[in-house]
Parts: C-alpha cells; sequence; structure tokens
C-alpha cells in the first residue's frame, strides 16, 4: 500500500513539474514581447501654412467657353510661396461674381441670396489631387468648372466674368 502511494506521489510530482515546464516555455515568449521596450530619436517641426496666391491664368484659352445653359472650362494660375510642397485638394466658388462689359449684364451684389442675372458660377466644388512644389506656380485648366444659366441676360454677351475662387490646400 506504501508503494502505491508512493507511486502515485511521484506521478503527481511529474506530472505537476511537467506542467510548470510546459507553462513557463509558452508564458516566456509572451512576457518578453510585453515587457519589451526600445528608445529612438525624431525630430518634427511646425510652422504656419501661407496662403496660396490665385489669380486669373494669362495662358491658356478655355477649350470650351461659357455659353448660356452649359458649362465652360476655368483656368487660373495658382502660386505656393511655401517653401515646401502643398497638394491641391479642392476648389470651390469663393465669393459674388463680378461682371464687366456687356449691356445690362449684372454682378452678384448679394451673393450667394442675391444673385445678379450673368447667371455665372461655379456649381460644384471641384475635387483634386495636384502637387505644388514650394516657391512654384502651376496653371490650372479645369473642363467645366464654371457654368452659366439658361435664365442668363442676353445682354450678359461679350461680358467678363470675375468668379472669385477658394483652394484648399494640404501640407
Amino acid at each position: 500500500m506504501n508503494r502505491l502511494v508512493a507511486v502515485r506521489r511521484t506521478a503527481l510530482l511529474t506530472a505537476a513539474c511537467v506542467l510548470a515546464l510546459v507553462c513557463g516555455l509558452f508564458s516566456t515568449p509572451a512576457l518578453a514581447y510585453f515587457t519589451s521596450g526600445g528608445a529612438g530619436t525624431g525630430t518634427t517641426a511646425s510652422g504656419t501654412l501661407q496662403s496660396l496666391i490665385i489669380l486669373p491664368a494669362t495662358t491658356g484659352t478655355p477649350t470650351v467657353p461659357l455659353q448660356p445653359g452649359a458649362r465652360g472650362d476655368l483656368i487660373l494660375q495658382v502660386t505656393n510661396p511655401n517653401t515646401y510642397a502643398v497638394t491641391l485638394v479642392r476648389v470651390s466658388q469663393g465669393g459674388p461674381v463680378s461682371v464687366q462689359g456687356g449691356v445690362e449684364c449684372t454682378s452678384d451684389p448679394g451673393w450667394p441670396s442675391t444673385l445678379g442675372n450673368s447667371g455665372v458660377s461655379i456649381p460644384a466644388t471641384i475635387t483634386l489631387n495636384i502637387s505644388l512644389p514650394g516657391g512654384s506656380s502651376q496653371v490650372l485648366h479645369l473642363p467645366a468648372a464654371s457654368a452659366m444659366g439658361t435664365s442668363s441676360a442676353a445682354d450678359c454677351q461679350g461680358a467678363s466674368f470675375n468668379i472669385p475662387v477658394t483652394v484648399e490646400a494640404q501640407q
């Protein structure tokens, strides 16, 4: 009977040692993974994004001119005065349209609620993905970006339209 108790005790002790060994083998890598650390260095800089300079383009001709009831091309020049590149992401109308020329063709005095009779606008936000290097300029030719309504005054024939735009950029 003592021999049977001794065999059981040896078997239990062996099983406990094997279990402890197995648990130790599987928990040590996990313990090392969760307690390991590291060190390093990094740099960063902050600055203020300078406003882009937006002008009417002096080069380029619209392939589709603005006509009543249709869309026309919008051509503008964007200059990045920053020392780093920016990405142009959106263009939208930024204010009231003003009219030069034409007989009795009126501007938008209280844009966007009060519009003149030209019917000219940028009807939708244009999405872009154009990289503009620091200190450089680029002419943007945006096909079908401007529109003239069907109710535009016939007196607007031959007029020039100044459409203020907002160009959104990100670094």
